[in-house]
C-alpha cells in the first residue's frame, strides 16, 4: 500500500468529522461574515466588496466593519484569496438552498436562505482543517516515521488541538494551517530530487527527478503566497521556510538555493498582490481598511503595542483562555523535543523556531494579541500542524504515556469548543440591568489603543454552561448547541420565514457526512488490523 492511499483515507476521514460537527452559523463576527458576503457579492456582482453588510443592521447600526474604497464600495478588511478559496463551497451552498426549496430574498428578509448557503460556504474550512491533516501526515512519513507514528501524530492533530474548532468555523487559519503543513510536506520530501544529486541512475530518471523537484518547489512557493494573499500577517511565518530550507542539511547547496530563491519570489509577489489589491481600494499601498473608529478614542491607531509584549506573550502561552500549551497539549511535548530535533533536523527546527518567536513577538505586539472573539490562540492555529512535525523525526523519543495525556487532555478541550460557540461564551450579555462580559474588561486607553482589554482570568465555556442561556428553549437563533442541523431546526421553528427550510434538511446536512467518517473510520481500522 502507497503511503498517498493512508493520506486519502485521513482527509476524506477528518473532512466528514469536521463537516459533521461544523457550525453552519458563519453570522457571528466580522472576521467570518464578511468574508462569506465577498463570496456572495463575487457571484452576484463580480468583486468582493460587501454592500450586504449595510443592509442589516444592529442596535448600533450597519453591520459594515471596514472601509469605503475610492469607488464608494463598501470593503471588508480582509485578504482577497479567502473569498475564492470558499467560493465552491458558496456555489454549492446556493445549490443546496434551491434543492432545499428555500427563495432567496434581499436582507434582512432571505435570512433563511442565507443560512442554508452560508452553512454550507462555511464547510470550506472543514476542508481546509482536513487537508492540513493530510499534510501533516505526509511531512511525518517524509521525516521518516513510520506509519503507525505519522497516522497517530496526525489524528492527535486533527481531533487533539485547536485545528478541530477551527475546522468547523470560517475563520482563514484552517485554510493557514493547511498551507503551511503542504509546504512542509514538499519541501521534506525535496531531497532527493534535487537537481544535480548524486547517484542518479540514468539521464531520463535524473530528468524526471529533477522535474519533479521543479514541480514541488512552484507548489511550495504558490502555498506561501496563496497563505498571504489570504490573510497577509502570514507574511510573518513565511520567512522561517526559507530559514528552514537554507539550513536543512540533505539535498544540494544549488537545489537548497533554487528552493528558497523560489520561496522568496512568493513572498515577493505576494506582497506586492496586497500591495496593488490596497492601492486599487483605498489608494494607499499600506491600509488594509482596518476602521478602528470605534475601539480607539484617541486616534491616532496603533496597530502594533511593543510595549505590551510582555502582557501579549503571557496571554498567548499562560491564560487558560488563550494558551498554546492548553489548546494544543502536544506543542509541549514538541518544545521539549526541539534539542533531539536539532541533533537531527537542523532545518526543520531552525525553521519552526524562527516561525514560533517571529509569530509570539508579533502578535504580542499586535493590538488584540488575544486574537478578539474566538476560541483559544487563534493567531498561532497555522503552526500546530508544524508543531507536530519533531514528534515524526527518527530518533527522537517521546513517552507513550505523555502522547496519551496530551491526547485526553487536547480532546477534551477541542470537544467542549466544538460546542459551544466562542461567541456566546464571549460576547457581553445583558443579566438584569448589568452588561456582563467574560472576556473583556473596559478600560481608559492610551493614545491609540483599543478601549477593551482581554480578561486573564476568562475560564473558556464557563459563562456559556453556567448563564442559563445556553440551553434555554427561549435562547435566539443561531445559540445554544453549536452545530449545522440543530442550527437549522431552530431557525425554522423561531425565523420569521424560517418555515422555508424543510423538516428534512437537517438530516440531509448531517448522515452523508456521518456515513463518510463511518466507512473511512472501518477502512483504516482494517488497514491497522490488517
Amino acid at each position: 500500500m502507497t503511503p498517498r492511499r493512508p493520506g486519502v483515507r485521513l482527509f476524506l476521514l477528518f473532512f466528514g468529522f469536521y463537516a459533521l460537527t461544523a457550525s453552519g452559523n458563519p453570522f457571528r463576527v466580522p472576521d467570518e461574515f464578511e468574508v462569506y458576503f465577498q463570496a456572495e457579492h463575487l457571484v452576484d456582482a463580480g468583486d468582493i466588496s460587501v454592500p450586504q453588510t449595510l443592509a442589516i443592521r444592529d442596535a448600533g447600526g450597519p453591520i459594515f466593519f471596514g472601509e469605503f474604497g475610492q469607488d464608494a464600495k463598501p470593503y471588508a478588511p480582509y485578504g482577497p484569496g479567502v473569498a475564492f478559496l470558499i467560493l465552491p463551497f458558496h456555489l454549492a451552498g446556493r445549490a443546496v438552498a434551491a434543492w432545499a426549496g428555500v427563495p432567496r430574498a434581499p436582507l434582512p428578509a432571505g435570512i433563511p436562505w442565507e443560512l442554508v448557503a452560508g452553512g454550507v460556504t462555511a464547510l470550506a474550512m472543514a476542508f481546509a482543517a482536513a487537508l492540513a491533516v493530510a499534510g501533516c501526515h505526509r511531512a511525518c512519513l517524509a521525516l521518516g516515521a513510520s506509519g503507525d507514528r505519522a497516522r497517530l501524530l496526525a489524528v492527535m492533530l486533527g481531533a487533539c488541538t485547536i485545528l478541530w474548532p477551527y475546522g468547523k468555523a470560517l475563520y482563514c487559519e484552517a485554510w493557514l494551517a493547511a498551507a503551511f503543513a503542504w509546504t512542509a510536506a514538499l519541501l521534506l520530501g525535496l531531497s532527493a530530487g534535487s537537481p544535480a544529486s548524486p547517484g542518479a541512475p540514468s539521464a531520463s530518471s535524473g530528468s524526471a527527478v529533477a522535474s519533479a523537484f521543479r514541480l514541488n518547489v512552484a507548489v511550495a512557493a504558490l502555498l506561501i503566497a496563496g497563505a498571504i494573499v489570504a490573510k497577509p500577517t502570514a507574511i510573518v511565518v513565511a520567512p522561517a521556510f526559507v530559514v528552514a530550507v537554507l539550513l536543512d542539511s540533505r539535498g544540494t547547496t544549488r537545489g537548497r538555493s533554487l528552493t528558497a530563491a523560489a520561496l522568496i519570489a512568493g513572498i515577493a509577489a505576494a506582497a506586492a498582490a496586497h500591495v496593488a489589491w490596497n492601492v486599487a481600494r483605498f489608494g494607499r499601498p499600506l491600509d488594509f481598511g482596518y476602521n478602528l473608529a470605534g475601539m480607539i478614542p484617541y486616534p491616532p491607531a496603533r496597530t502594533f503595542i511593543p510595549e505590551q509584549i510582555p502582557l501579549g506573550l503571557f496571554v498567548q502561552l499562560l491564560t487558560p483562555g488563550k494558551s498554546l500549551f492548553v489548546w494544543a497539549p502536544v506543542s509541549l511535548l514538541s518544545l521539549l523535543s526541539l534539542r533531539a530535533c536539532w541533533q537531527r533536523e537542523r532545518g526543520l527546527t531552525a525553521g519552526l523556531i524562527a516561525a514560533l518567536v517571529s509569530s509570539l513577538i508579533f502578535y504580542a505586539a499586535f493590538f488584540l494579541p488575544e486574537g478578539g472573539y474566538s476560541h483559544g490562540p487563534r493567531h498561532l492555529v497555522p503552526l500546530v500542524p508544524l508543531l507536530m512535525l519533531p514528534l515524526a523525526v527518527r530518533g527522537v523519543d517521546v513517552p507513550h504515556r505523555a502522547l496519551t495525556a496530551c491526547a485526553v487532555v487536547g480532546f477534551t478541550i477541542a470537544s467542549l469548543a466544538v460546542t459551544v460557540s466562542f461567541f456566546e461564551d464571549q460576547s457581553p450579555v445583558q443579566i438584569g440591568s448589568r452588561i456582563v462580559s467574560p472576556y473583556y474588561d473596559r478600560v481608559e486607553p492610551g493614545v491609540g489603543e483599543v478601549n477593551v482589554r482581554y480578561r486573564t482570568d476568562y475560564i473558556p465555556f464557563k459563562f456559556a454552561l453556567t448563564s442559563g442561556q445556553w440551553l434555554s428553549p427561549a435562547r435566539p437563533a443561531g445559540n445554544g448547541p453549536d452545530f449545522f442541523a440543530l442550527h437549522l431546526v431552530q431557525a425554522r421553528r423561531a425565523l420569521p420565514g424560517g418555515a422555508a427550510i424543510p423538516a428534512w434538511l437537517p438530516w440531509a446536512v448531517s448522515l452523508p457526512w456521518l456515513a463518510l467518517v463511518l466507512v473511512m473510520a472501518a477502512l483504516s481500522l482494517r488497514q491497522a488490523t490488517g
